[in-house]
């Protein structure tokens, strides 16, 4: 592998929130205001929560912790954790 192959830094957020219609739109309005597109969503219902694992490649220093406190002041919001992985780019991967 050269140096020519950046790492990119990816923050992910699992949130669990009561299973509502308006958990997802409203999970979503938090990032949409002030980032790019979630890289990755994924979403399962499991008991009585609804469990959404975010992926946002590129946020700023700062951002993960600030989006964290927002996710955790929503009402329906039960559990907010915040976590970060390193990838490298998709022809990085493809080469090796």
């Amino acid at each position: 592998m050269t140096q020519d192959h950046f790492v990119t830094s990816v923050a992910c957020f699992s949130v669990n929130a009561a299973v509502d219609l308006g958990a997802m739109p409203r999970v979503l309005e938090v990032f949409a205001k002030e980032s790019p597109t979630p890289t990755r969503w994924t979403n399962v219902v499991e008991g009585d929560q609804l469990v959404m694992d975010i992926h946002m490649a590129g946020l700023a220093e700062g951002c993960t912790a600030y989006f964290d406190r927002l996710l955790g002041r929503m009402p329906m919001v039960n559990l907010s954790l915040t976590g970060a992985k390193s990838v490298l780019p998709v022809e990085a991967v493809a080469a090796a």
